[in-house]
């Protein structure tokens, strides 16, 4: 009876076959490939200026090389795809409000609705202008400190529009003063429609007196590649550049003593070299002071100004070092908080809430018996270089940081004992004059006890 049946059905499935018109041996169609599509979900931070400028970093999965993306339908600047799972963009400027967050891969996009909110930036401030007086010529080179500039900044002395405004950063911008009668005059700086006004800042004054010399900025600025403004390491020469100015002569004229108190100067002038020392406890700030003399004709004598200016001073590899080490011992340690263990990571890094997760899910699973946690090597400094990790691709970040571990644990669901070793790759960043943990990845060294199947960590 089977035997039957199955004929049976053999020549129904013929008849069928010859009913459609088909032939046997002809090739069922491969179906088109499948796309599997991004998944956006998250941005941070999730809040930025108008203006533009914000280095966003967008987290979800199925990202891929040649991804595109969208904030608020306009399109960012600097996008890089930074692995399967993380987007870094600069965002570009935009009105006020939320705004939608869209990545598309090879044509199938995501869309994260009000993911990211473009602020309105703050009214600026002024709380000082040097020099704070010059000649009714005008063309007096002066430097406005305050807070909250930015690109497209104006500013007026008395009514009238300044010239050559440069907006060195958002607390300093330099402008040549316009022509203008003797007296007092009103400062004032305008960013993106909204005015700040230093009353009665700047002095006119007919030409005349001899005013002594005027130094409008002093610029300490590291060799090292994309390193930031007023940093150095440790028995490093960092230059230093003096912007002078004098109504009456000549800068060659000018008599510029240099001195600090850290390091050694040398050269003279508007340009020198300050070596750092060598050996000394960082991070700490240092100082170096600049004095300008003008020779007075007659028995006048002579007259001087003087300006500071100050660096941040680091160990950068043992200070990497340090925060990656310390940051495994504080994780064998199962006593303390998740929240205190990842003290060292920076904010505005993804990484932070990942390792958050991470250790919170340790804490849950596993009590750690004992751990060896080896020195960091090797550690490297290469500003926005990036870190090579296996498996994850490039990380971004300013330093690196490789550390071996040994961790011997008991499960608490099953109280069996595990043991878990590798290396583990962490990334650093330079922010806010100190070094931050930016990300920690152990992608090679991943324990899964064989019996559960439960994970130590990631």
């Amino acid at each position: 009876m089977r035997i039957r049946t199955a004929l049976s059905a053999g020549l129904i499935a013929a008849m069928v076959c010859s009913a459609c018109g088909g032939s046997p041996s002809t090739p069922t169609p491969t179906p088109p490939p499948v796309v599997i599509g991004p998944t956006v979900l998250g941005v941070t931070p999730a809040t930025g200026s108008t203006a533009g400028g914000t280095e966003v970093a967008i987290s979800g999965v199925n990202f891929a090389a040649g991804a595109t993306v969208t904030i608020g339908g306009a399109s960012p600047t600097n996008v890089r795809v930074v692995s399967s799972t993380s987007i870094l963009a600069v965002t570009g400027a935009h009105q006020a409000g939320p705004a939608d967050v869209t990545v598309t891969v090879a044509g199938v996009a995501s869309t994260l609705s009000s993911a990211f909110t473009f602020a309105a930036l703050p009214p600026p401030t002024i709380s000082s202008i040097v020099p704070a007086s010059g000649s009714t010529a005008g063309g007096t080179t002066v430097t406005i400190t305050g807070t909250n500039f930015a690109a497209g900044a104006t500013v007026t002395i008395g009514g009238v529009a300044a010239t050559g405004v440069t907006v060195v950063s958002s607390t300093s911008l330099q402008a040549a003063t316009p022509a203008r009668t003797a007296g007092q005059a009103d400062v004032v700086v305008t960013v993106a429609g909204q005015p700040a006004t230093l009353a009665r800042g700047f002095t006119y004054a007919a030409p005349g007196p001899n005013l002594p010399p005027v130094i409008t900025a002093l610029k300490i600025q590291s060799v090292q590649p994309n390193a930031p403004a007023d940093f150095a390491d440790l028995n490093e020469s960092v230059p230093v550049t003096a912007s002078v100015t004098d109504a009456e002569t000549p800068i060659s004229q000018l008599t510029f003593e240099w001195s600090a108190d850290l390091g050694t100067i040398t050269g003279t002038g508007t340009a020198v070299l300050w070596r750092m020392p060598a050996a000394a406890t960082t991070p700490r700030a240092a100082t170096i002071t600049l004095r300008v003399t003008e020779a007075l004709t007659g028995s006048a004598g002579s007259q001087s100004t003087t300006a500071k200016a100050t660096l941040s001073l680091h160990n950068s590899l043992k200070e990497i070092g340090d925060i990656s080490r310390q940051f495994l011992l504080d994780f064998s340690d199962s006593n303390l908080a998740p929240s205190y263990v990842v003290r060292d990571f920076y904010d505005g890094c993804p990484g932070k809430a990942e390792e958050l997760v991470d250790v919170t899910d340790n804490r849950k699973k596993f009590v750690i018996l004992s751990s060896t946690i080896g020195p960091a090597d090797p550690v490297s400094v290469g500003f926005k270089s990036g870190c090579v990790v296996p498996k994850y691709g490039t990380r971004s970040g300013d330093g690196c940081a490789v550390v071996q571990c040994e961790w011997h644990d008991k499960e608490l669901s099953t109280e069996l004992l595990g043991t878990t070793k590798g290396p583990d790759y962490l990334t650093a960043v330079y922010r806010n004059s100190r070094w931050w943990l930016c990300n920690s990845d152990f992608p090679s060294g991943t324990h899964t006890n064989p019996l559960t199947g439960a994970t130590f960590i990631r």
